[in-house]
């Protein structure tokens, strides 16, 4: 395929992913600028699987956002209520919108990955090492909203001492298990475009988990409250932990 074609065919559905999202202010105009940007990388390193993928964490990170605030309306005692989101269009939960920091924060690193396979095609591990990061980006998302949403308690690992839900690095049991499904669907649909073996989804939640829990001591322990700069280094931490994972099973 000519490469202005595969450019096109790159930027297409990431520039249409991102109107929409604009649409239903899921995105501000940065958001979508970055998104587009951000996303067609992806696509033209991976195909179709380099669009769904990212299009998952999306999908999920959203719903799990607006399942969270619409539990803190129906129950603010249980939050911080809405928050400065606007609407959603429809009169659905409000959720704020995503701007260029958020898209760097989350999709930072797997871009990254996705041009370093552009520019060393024939290395299998910038694959996982992509698939890993959007995966523990899944993780983090999901878990921290439905942990939020569902449950009253959580434990902070620096001490381990059980606290109320939504303080800063705490993990529960509802947001661990829905994370790690998040991942896995992550790790799945990777694996139906072939970006990473069947053998390797096990290691990418892992790796999730593991990233995630990392990320979790550095707020509750050191005090990290900058969120971009926390989601960079939890989805380099996932990624790396994932490609160490490949290079063990592969003996490289």
């Amino acid at each position: 395929m000519a490469p202005l074609v595969r450019i096109g065919l790159s930027i297409l559905p990431n520039l249409g992913l991102g109107l929409m999202g604009f649409y239903v202010r899921a995105f501000d105009r940065s958001g979508l600028l970055a998104g587009v940007i951000l996303g067609s990388v992806m696509t033209y390193a991976f195909g179709t699987g380099g669009f769904l993928v990212p299009l998952g964490f999306i999908v999920l990170g959203n719903a799990a956002a607006r399942i969270a605030v619409h539990r803190e309306d129906r129950d603010p005692s249980g939050g911080g209520g809405r928050g400065g989101g606007e609407p959603a269009v429809g009169g659905g939960p409000a959720v704020a919108k995503r701007t260029w920091s958020d898209a760097l924060g989350n999709l930072a690193v797997p871009a990254l990955g996705a041009l370093l396979a552009i520019l060393r095609p024939n290395m299998p591990v910038l694959a996982v090492f992509f698939t890993a990061a959007l995966a523990t980006a899944a993780f983090d998302s999901v878990a921290s909203g439905l942990g939020k949403a569902f449950s009253r308690k959580s434990l902070t690992l620096h001490d381990l001492k059980v606290r109320e839900a939504g303080v800063p690095g705490g993990i529960s049991a509802v947001g661990t298990i829905s994370g790690a499904a998040a991942a896995a669907a992550l790790a799945l649909v990777a694996f139906g475009f072939r970006l990473v073996s069947g053998g390797m989804i096990g290691y990418i939640i892992l790796a999730g988990v593991l990233a995630t829990a990392a990320k979790s001591l550095l707020k509750s322990a050191a005090g990290l409250r900058a969120p971009q700069v926390a989601n960079i280094v939890n989805t380099l931490l996932g990624g790396l932990l994932a490609a160490l994972f490949w290079t063990g099973v592969h003996g490289v």
